[in-house]
């Protein structure tokens, strides 16, 4: 097997290389200064209220738990590099259709949620989760049996079952570290963002 480079990685997937190094700094940024994180988290009350309608997109980039950060770091490398560079087989423009399919993916999470919990103060979440579950999603709909990553014992693990695998860490993680700002909403509505968008541009997987 050829080994991949940081140099080709960021030239067939350029848009996600750069989030996962943006989302690591700010994420540790907000980690050892908290004002950083309450002016970016996500917060209904405050899209509504205030008319602060970055924080739909900017609790991408703030993370209030290290090991949060890595798990959604982690597959982001997995399926983001992958899906972008997939996409980069199929169409002249790539990253284009891989940061709609994110950026879709992160708004069919956070203006759902901001509609139902605007009035609740006490609402909020952090983390990249949601618009990473739509891409790992739209993934699984173009290749769904492409393996995306091998474990000890099991061997080849498909996207498929790969994608289902990261949703159950995160919901067995939010349940054992009392994460209240893991927002299981946010992966939902996310999922589908990114399997509707997924399917207005590749029609033919219908």
């Amino acid at each position: 097997m050829t080994p991949i480079s940081v140099s080709s990685l960021s030239a067939s997937s350029p848009a996600s290389c750069l989030l996962i190094v943006v989302i690591f700094i700010t994420s540790l940024c907000s980690l050892l200064n908290h004002g950083i994180l309450l002016r970016l988290f996500f917060h209904p009350s405050s899209i509504v209220s205030s008319h602060e309608y970055y924080r739909l997109f900017t609790g991408d980039f703030v993370h209030n738990d290290l090991i949060h950060l890595m798990i959604n770091e982690a597959t982001m490398m997995t399926f983001c590099i992958s899906l972008e560079g997939y996409l980069h087989t199929k169409t002249a423009h790539g990253s284009l259709d891989f940061l709609i399919i994110y950026w879709s993916s992160c708004l069919a999470g956070t203006i759902p949620a901001t509609i139902r919990h605007f009035k609740d103060f006490n609402y909020s979440s952090t983390g990249a989760s949601g618009s990473i579950t739509g891409c790992i999603f739209s993934y699984i709909l173009l290749v769904p049996n492409q393996t995306a990553y091998f474990l000890p014992l099991i061997g080849a693990v498909s996207n498929t079952y790969g994608g289902l695998i990261f949703l159950a860490g995160l919901i067995l993680y939010k349940w054992r570290s009392k994460n209240k700002l893991i927002n299981h909403e946010v992966h939902f509505y996310g999922a589908l963002g990114g399997i509707f968008v997924t399917l207005l541009l590749f029609p033919g997987l219908l």
